[in-house]
């Protein structure tokens, strides 16, 4: 039977104000809700990123799996206000994808269906999740602001993308120091074991070298799981974060919050899971 629609109404004081009319919807069938597919599984990445998941697989009559159609329609909304469902993909081929140009503190949901007819159900929405930027306080200590340039083990990346709301850790280090390079071992293997727990995408370390030239540079990055400050003769990020930082020794490991304020000068030798929930609960 159908459709449907809600109404509702405010009142003040005196009297009732207004009305809002829902969207006409249906119940589903039997047979609809059981080729339903569930709720995508939806998380921030990145400057106003969303990394969107879903499952490939339903339950057939007999309660056993099937494997779906290889077409999918995607669908997202705002979460404040009322805003309608937009398809934003109507034929993807993949069981995940990520949506970029979010807008900063914007809640969205996002479902999901097979690209099989018009009336094929929508999954259920998915969790929401508030995109995320990066804050000014952060972007400024990296010339030239957001779009700076960062090193990763596969190439580059975008400042904004790498460190987002993210707590960040600053790693002053070089080949030719013998304390780092009993130091970096000790935090790499903290890193790798936090990139497996369920803070992995709130926290990154950030290497800032104090090599004398690039290849000793290259060789140390090498052995190192996490992101680095490119070593260009024309890159004065790394000599104005030593300044900024005043350091004069090391290895140096200053922890910022998300917004780029201090919270540890120098991490080494510190507990640094309690100086990373400091970080995590500080403004």
């Amino acid at each position: 039977d159908g459709p449907f629609s809600f109404r509702v109404r405010a009142r003040d004081e005196l009297d009732f104000i207004g009305c809002m009319t829902s969207e006409e919807f249906s119940l589903l069938t039997e047979q609809q809700d059981r080729v339903r597919m569930e709720a995508p599984v939806v998380k921030a990445v990145g400057n106003c990123c969303a990394h969107v998941r879903w499952n490939v697989n339903i339950d057939d009559e007999n309660n056993g799996k099937v494997e779906v159609p290889s077409s999918f329609e995607l669908q997202m909304r705002e979460v404040q206000g009322g805003a309608p469902w937009k398809t934003i993909a109507s034929s993807l081929r993949n069981s995940e994808v990520r949506k970029r140009n979010l807008t900063s503190k914007t809640v969205y949901q996002f479902r999901i269906r097979q690209k099989i007819s018009d009336d094929h159900p929508f999954s259920p929405p998915s969790n929401s999740m508030q995109a995320i930027s990066i804050s000014p306080g952060l972007a400024q200590l990296f010339p030239p602001g957001e779009n700076a340039k960062l090193l990763s083990k596969s190439g580059t990346i975008n400042l904004a993308d790498a460190l987002a709301g993210r707590v960040t850790m600053l790693y002053f280090s070089a080949h030719w120091c013998g304390p780092c390079r009993q130091f970096t071992p000790q935090l790499a293997n903290y890193y790798q074991a936090l990139k497996k727990s369920s803070s992995s995408n709130a926290v990154e370390v950030l290497f800032v070298s104090l090599d004398h030239d690039e290849s000793s540079f290259n060789d140390y990055f090498s052995s190192m799981p996490w992101l680095a400050v490119p070593f260009d003769d024309d890159n004065d990020i790394r000599e104005g974060l030593q300044g900024k930082f005043r350091v004069n020794s090391i290895p140096r490991l200053v922890v910022l919050n998300a917004q780029g304020g201090v919270v540890e000068e120098n991490a080494v030798g510190k507990d640094l899971n309690a100086v990373l929930e400091l970080a995590a609960k500080s403004r």
